[in-house]
């Protein structure tokens, strides 16, 4: 028997607050809430006459013939069902009423960015269509336009995509390019934001690629799929890498994975090399530095000058910091004299879209991991020092990265109070940009302190690092595209 109007909204705030629903909201399975609704009464008649959709549309999404993959279904049906801003913002939907409700991450240093999914592609593709480096002070300016024209531009890129793959079914230059525009801004989009704010962003941008690939497989121009399927390697290292930060190793490998294909299919081995290279920070980070250098190894083997020197430069530039961390001092001068030739020669910022990272303090920071893993302390000291100095002060991430390695090498020495010392800042600041991919490295200092417990800057250190832990404990939960999601 149907429910009449006051009892179907009754119903529906009842399952609204259900955790299975907010479950399917998350992954954005409509089929899952159409059965969720049954269940409880709520059938697809009425769903169909709140959401507009149809209601043999509504049957092969609840007999899982079909999935919903577009945004304008999911927001017929939380404005049809008038679903609350918790399963809204479930969704990766602003909340009613458009730009006014749409969520926002503060940054760092004050600036007001947008979360939602569609907000943040379209934040991507303009600082990916800019072309030269966008300074953080320009992001307010950029967020605010991007907020003014979502809604429009919205309508307009998903008219063009179902023209795409439901007309002409072949790729245009101008599709192309407003993916590989977008897949260069989630790149920058990285260094300023946590990668669990931009993970979903990403994740609906790598699966808006791989809808227009499945379209255009048979029929368009073998040079625009190429760039495309360039483009979808591109968005899935850098899924890897977040996914890492995230905390889940087995999301990240599948990534990689995905981009390896990827670039075998079109024939760009700088996107294995750039694989390889992030797959490294995973045994490093665990202590097993031969498993890292052995990636980075390989990965050199697949990329040269000529190919792209600033992937060079930042690859060689870890083959040195692990060999340091071998005690070969010999192929970590090598390597280091190597990243330095590269990087000379490079226009990172006119490379592959994973290079625009590696500035002159980034390539420091390598400088004195390396130096402090060979034993040049004083050399490392120094370049940190100066490094810090010149620093943002808000850069915490090349902070926590520098202290770190410095502490190590205090401990080596064994110089256990300074270690401790450097330990806790390096700690904060990792804790500070809520990044959970250095913490094994301040479990291994922390292992290795443990003896001198008794001293307070040692206690000191391992009680911070076990808040830490605790605080950043979400992250080592296995992320979806529908959850919420650091660099080099």
């Amino acid at each position: 028997m149907a429910l009449d109007q006051r009892d179907l909204r009754e119903t529906l705030e009842g399952v609204f607050a259900r955790q299975d629903m907010y479950e399917a909201c998350q992954r954005r399975d409509v089929g899952m809430m159409v059965r969720i609704l049954s269940k409880y009464g709520i059938t697809q008649g009425q769903i169909a006459g709140l959401t507009g959709i149809a209601q043999g549309r509504l049957s092969e999404y609840k007999r899982g013939r079909r999935q919903a993959e577009d945004l304008a279904t999911f927001e017929k049906v939380a404005d049809g069902l008038s679903m609350p801003a918790r399963l809204r913002q479930a969704m990766g939907l602003t909340a009613p009423g458009g730009m006014q409700g749409t969520a926002n991450h503060t940054t760092g240093n004050g600036l007001q960015l947008p979360t939602d999914t569609f907000d943040l592609q379209l934040l991507a593709e303009a600082i990916g269509k800019r072309g030269d480096d966008v300074k953080r002070r320009e992001m307010l300016g950029m967020a605010a336009k991007v907020s003014a024209t979502a809604m429009a531009a919205q309508s307009e890129v998903w008219e063009q995509l179902d023209y795409a793959l439901g007309e002409s079914m072949v790729l245009s230059e101008a599709t192309v390019r407003e993916m590989e525009a977008r897949t260069a801004g989630f790149h920058r989009l990285e260094e300023m934001l946590p990668g669990n704010v931009i993970f979903r962003g990403l994740s609906v941008h790598i699966k808006e690629v791989s809808t227009l690939l499945r379209g255009s497989a048979e029929h368009s121009k073998k040079g625009l799929r190429n760039r495309l399927i360039t483009t979808a390697g591109e968005s899935c290292v850098l899924a890897g890498w977040i996914a890492s930060d995230m905390g889940s190793t087995a999301t990240a490998r599948n990534f990689y994975d995905t981009a390896e294909r990827a670039a075998k299919e079109a024939g760009d081995p700088a996107i294995v090399a750039c694989a390889y290279g992030y797959r490294s920070y995973i045994p490093s980070g665990k202590g097993n530095h031969g498993r890292a250098r052995a990636l980075l190894g390989n990965a050199l083997d697949l990329v040269s000058d000529s190919i792209s020197p600033a992937t060079v430069a930042w690859l060689a530039a870890r083959h040195a910091e692990e060999s340091g961390a071998l005690g070969d001092t010999a192929t970590a001068l090598r390597s280091w004299h190597q990243a330095e030739d590269a990087f000379h020669i490079a226009d990172t910022a006119d490379d592959r879209v994973w290079t625009r990272f590696l500035d002159e303090n980034r390539l420091d920071s390598f400088r004195i991991s390396t130096y402090s893993k060979i034993g040049k302390l004083e050399e490392a000291e120094e370049a940190a020092r100066l490094m810090i100095a010149r620093l943002p002060e808000l850069d915490k991430k090349r902070t926590a990265i520098i202290l770190g390695d410095l502490a190590s090498a205090h401990l080596v020495r064994g110089s256990v109070t300074e270690a401790a010392r450097l330990a806790r800042e390096g700690l904060a600041a990792s804790r500070d940009i809520e990044s959970a991919i250095w913490l094994p490295r301040f479990d291994v200092l922390a292992q290795g302190l443990r003896r001198w417990q008794h001293q307070q800057a040692v206690r000191v250190f391992l009680e911070d690092l076990a808040k830490a832990k605790s605080g950043l404990a979400w992250s080592r939960r296995s992320p979806t595209p529908s959850i919420r999601h650091s660099r080099r």
